[in-house]
């Protein structure tokens, strides 16, 4: 494998992360910076929800991304601590939309989940994201309804394994069971690769 492929691969593999801080030197050359995400001014919308369970000194971010497909063109929702949480959304409702939780380790170790899904007019979606042992977990949930929310049955997994963006045409949809069992043992692995100046952008914030 060549070496432009590694560093294009690898490019990809931390790109979220520019929407709160700058990358690191050899991706930032390569990549625009991510902008934050504006909801639609109009048209059916959806409700988003975002939740993080992290330890003191964790950070997490969510992001949606413009062009779904392929996982590009990520877009900062906001960014979240033990103690705080970002603000409630709103999605266009009734198309394909890829969203990410992206969780930042004080060791400078990283993990995402990234989910597609099509959220429906009017319904409410909780983006539940959670640091555990050497990895991190989410779900997807529909939470219209306060007193009996589930896991969303459409959502689709893009990013298992060592994959960056499953074509939707190869990504399952997760199963009720898949997503308890998640929740035990962790979804996504940490990783290296977080330069000390970029834990900056979400300290604080």
């Amino acid at each position: 494998m060549s070496l432009s492929v590694i560093t294009r691969r690898s490019c990809r593999a931390v790109l979220p992360l520019s929407a709160i801080a700058a990358l690191l030197v050899g991706c930032a050359a390569r990549t625009p910076p991510v902008t934050k995400y504006v909801p639609p001014a109009s048209g059916q919308t959806a409700k988003l929800v975002m939740r993080g369970t992290v330890p003191a000194g964790d950070n997490f971010g969510i992001f949606v991304y413009g062009d779904s497909e392929h996982c590009a063109g990520a877009r900062s929702i906001g960014t979240g601590t033990s103690t705080r949480n970002p603000t409630t959304t709103a999605l266009a409702a009734n198309q394909i939309t890829t969203v990410e939780f992206y969780l930042l380790k004080p060791t400078r170790e990283h993990c995402s989940i990234r989910y597609s899904f099509t959220p429906l007019a009017g319904k409410t979606y909780l983006l539940s994201g959670s640091a555990v042992e050497k990895g991190c977990v989410a779900r997807m949930m529909d939470a219209s309804d306060p007193d009996n929310i589930k896991p969303e049955a459409a959502v689709l997994r893009r990013n298992p394994g060592n994959s960056v963006c499953l074509p939707l045409s190869q990504s399952r949809a997760v199963s009720v069971s898949e997503h308890d069992a998640s929740h035990k043992s962790g979804d996504a692995v940490l990783r290296q690769g977080v330069g000390a100046e970029d834990l900056q952008g979400l300290i604080g914030q």
